[in-house]
């Protein structure tokens, strides 16, 4: 029997918007004429707009995510980090399982929709004490961060350290910003009656914009609106203001003042990912203010590559120079570019003309808290509490599954009568270094492999193979690991020759103690 020609993959990198709905589309139009495949790290969805709401308990942390599985069905998912890109023999490095074991896939199309990173190295301080809302992780930990802080306030003698836990600073005056600083204050005032020695003029909340307003996207009326209305509530607004450093307790400004502060949120500044920095090393690709240029069919210049979302300078016009004449990277225009994006890969296949992306956006809204909200929707400026109603009714509409629309507006409903929760729910933190148990013959470290740390025999023998064979026998003492190359796979095998226990340090400590002790550098450099 005779089998039929290989049906096309087209391979999806990033399940944020622009992605899981490139995916949602493709589905659609091609059904079983293609194997469409989603990488992503995480098996979720996440909902980024409704992450300030998960922070203040306005909605539960489950309810901003959707199981990817449920969300794409037919599309094959695969949890994996992708590495490289080869353009020229269309493959793909990845690493997938507990054991990150390196693999390679081929494409017929690629589409890189993998988003953005923060830049946490803009300033002095903002990776170790600033705190983000990136992910629904993020979220929940602000919310374990901004109760913990009030815990500690309500029980301390020390006017000083009540006065910087009780300072909240927030940095960027956009979207993000607005909205993050709109429900933690809300959060806070409700509830505030929860903790006798904390009054509400004692909390300070505080907005950092480096611009002349704040929501520059917005016209200005609405701006300013938002401005009084946070204004009303307390919130200290510092225009033309933008942070310099950041340390375990305090902020300096640019203009050189100090603020005591114990808890720092950054909405500021974006970077490529580890994985598209890689590709602009090595000159498979080009960024354009820090993204990949791509025309306005969506096409990279590499065959058979496409790239749309926050990854992505996307032109509106065929002259594309100021910033208004590239796409924003806005949920509403991911999912447009998904869609055309989906049509032009089908064209593609058929051998038909691509079409050029434009979308005119319906408008934006800003939620600032308190049942208020801004926005421009159809050329028509809105404010309050029917701009709040609209923003709500926009998002719950964009919600990916109906079950999850159902329990967002259940708890909207009911946030309106029933008070916030105050529980600190936190997770056991996981220390740096830990013991490992091995029994006879298990392998410890398999061929092909990434390095995924630094390893010490405490007790026992290990045995290291090459091509199946053994070389040496490691016992007690001995340690391996970090000295090998941590961006390619290994070729050797450690396989627990008795029982044994290993102490595991991650790589990231490894490079942090090799940095700030140089006597640790050889140690972790070269094998025992």
């Amino acid at each position: 029997m005779k089998k039929g020609p290989a049906k096309p993959r087209i391979v999806i990198i990033g399940a944020g918007f622009a992605g899981a709905w490139t995916a949602k589309y493709l589905q659609r139009k091609l059904r079983d004429s293609a194997e469409i495949e989603l990488i992503n790290q995480v098996n979720y969805f996440v909902f980024q707009p409704l992450l300030p709401e998960v922070t203040s308990g306005t909605i539960s942390a489950q309810d901003a995510v959707t199981p990817l599985r449920q969300m794409v069905p037919g599309v094959r998912f695969r949890m994996a980090e992708v590495l490289d890109i080869d353009f020229d023999r269309q493959r793909i490095d990845l690493l997938q399982g507990s054991k990150r074991r390196l693999i390679s896939i081929d494409y017929q199309h690629v589409v890189i929709a993998c988003g953005q990173s923060e830049a946490r190295d803009l300033l002095p301080g903002l990776s170790e004490h600033a705190l983000s809302l990136k992910d629904v992780a993020d979220a929940h930990h602000l919310r374990n961060v901004l109760i913990d802080r009030l815990e500690h306030a309500d029980i301390t003698s020390d006017p000083q350290l009540k006065q910087r836990l009780l300072t909240l600073v927030v940095a960027g005056g956009g979207f993000s910003g607005i909205e993050t600083i709109g429900e933690v204050s809300e959060m806070l005032r409700r509830i505030l009656r929860y903790y006798p020695n904390v009054q509400a003029h004692e909390v300070r909340g505080i907005l950092l914009q480096r611009d002349a307003r704040i929501l520059p996207e917005m016209p200005p009326q609405l701006a300013a609106y938002a401005h009084r209305q946070l204004l009303r509530r307390g919130v200290e607004i510092h225009l033309n203001t933008g942070l310099r450093a950041v340390s375990k307790g305090c902020v300096e400004l640019d203009n050189g003042d100090m603020i005591a502060a114990a808890t720092v949120i950054s909405t500021i500044g974006n970077a490529p990912t580890a994985m598209i920095k890689k590709l602009e090393q090595q000159q498979r690709v080009h960024l354009q203010h820090g993204k990949l240029a791509v025309d306005r069919m969506l096409r990279l210049p590499q065959k058979n590559a496409w790239a749309i979302g926050d990854v992505a300078l996307i032109p509106l016009t065929d002259n594309a120079q100021q910033k208004s004449d590239y796409a924003p990277p806005t949920a509403q225009f991911a999912v447009r570019e998904a869609q055309c994006l989906s049509a032009n890969i089908c064209a593609t296949l058929k051998g038909e003309q691509c079409h050029p992306f434009h979308y005119r956006p319906r408008g934006s809204l800003a939620s600032i808290g308190h049942y208020k909200a801004v926005g421009e929707v159809f050329g028509v400026r809105v404010s309050g509490l029917l701009a709040w109603s609209i923003w709500r009714g926009f998002y719950m509409l964009m919600l990916p599954q109906f079950v999850t629309q159902v329990r967002v507006a259940l708890n909207w409903f009911f946030d309106y009568f029933m008070p916030r929760s105050v529980v600190q729910i936190t997770t056991r933190g996981e220390s740096c270094t830990r013991n490992v148990l091995y029994r006879a013959g298990e392998t410890i470290f398999a061929a092909g492999q990434m390095v995924d740390g630094h390893y010490t025999i405490v007790e026992g023998e290990v045995e290291l193979r090459r091509d199946n064979e053994s070389a040496c026998v490691l016992k007690a003492g001995a340690y391996m690991g970090s000295y090998m190359h941590q961006d390619t796979a290994t070729k050797i095998e450690l396989v627990a020759k008795t029982d044994c226990k290993l102490l595991t340090l991650r790589n990231a400590d490894v490079t942090r103690l090799s940095q700030a002790i140089p006597a640790l550098q050889k140690h972790f450099q070269q094998p025992s």
